[in-house]
């Protein structure tokens, strides 16, 4: 699975004729670092690279991206919060402060914590369009939001190589020992099978299945994100559980 920003097409009028859905407003990076020993506010920048300007909506949610903007509830608060237009070839910075209310339940001090920035790109209506033929769309970007409180221990960049891997039958278990979030976006074994790929939390374990017909394998190659987005190549050993899978 890769873990660039996701965007899904969001319907806002209905009709007959379509306007096709590009995303002009684009955010700077796939995802943001809160880091709490760095101060309350971090900032995150919207460029719109159309030729016309676009209206923009941001929030912050945890998981559930279905819920209506106005009903989430995050220990963020973000400036500017209203719809705002951004003007073509302009950009927009939006701050997002740590903020938690007297009523939020306190995040976890020991480990980070993931929320989800979204933007919203409303593109502007066609001037020769009509409101009876305009099937217009807008696109939503959603990147991942980690807050990271201060004096976690170790370090984000070893995360990935700290991770524990053991396979037992047909799962395959990466192991996380560490308070931070790590990302795989590729797994491959060394008979160039692929295995699907996902996030795993702090102090959690990501279960990855593998095919039953699969030989046991005693090392893996995978690609890790780091804070920036970029790709990290490691390769690593794998604790075989099983013994009577791994006999010969």
């Amino acid at each position: 699975m890769k873990h660039s920003a996701i965007r899904w097409i969001v319907m806002l009028a209905s009709s007959i004729s379509f306007v096709p859905a590009q995303a002009a407003v684009t955010l700077e990076g796939t995802r943001i670092i809160h880091d709490a020993s760095q101060g309350r506010d971090v900032t995150v920048k919207a460029t719109n690279t159309g030729a016309q300007p676009a209206m923009t909506q941001v929030w912050i949610d945890r998981a559930d991206n279905q819920a209506p903007p106005e009903q989430v509830r995050t220990p963020f608060r973000l400036t500017p919060s209203e719809p705002r237009l951004v003007q073509a070839q302009q950009g927009q910075a939006y701050r997002l402060t740590y903020a938690p209310r007297p009523s939020d339940a306190p995040l976890p001090r020991d480990r980070e914590s993931l929320f989800y920035f979204n933007l919203l790109d409303i593109p502007p209506k066609p001037a020769a369009a009509t409101e009876q033929n305009l099937l217009q769309f807008a696109v939503h970007t959603r990147i991942k939001l980690f807050h990271r409180p201060a004096s976690l221990p170790g370090h984000a960049r070893d995360a990935a190589a700290a991770l524990r891997w053991t396979m037992d039958g047909s799962q395959l278990r990466a192991i996380n020992a560490s308070a931070y979030h790590v990302t795989i976006s590729d797994i491959v074994t060394p008979d160039g099978m692929k295995l699907t790929a996902d996030m795993v939390a702090p102090y959690d374990t990501l279960v990855i299945p593998i095919p039953r017909t699969s030989r046991p394998f005693r090392n893996i190659s995978f690609t890790w994100l780091d804070d920036y987005g970029a790709q990290r190549e490691a390769r690593t050993d794998v604790e075989i559980l099983n013994v009577e899978r791994s006999a010969p």
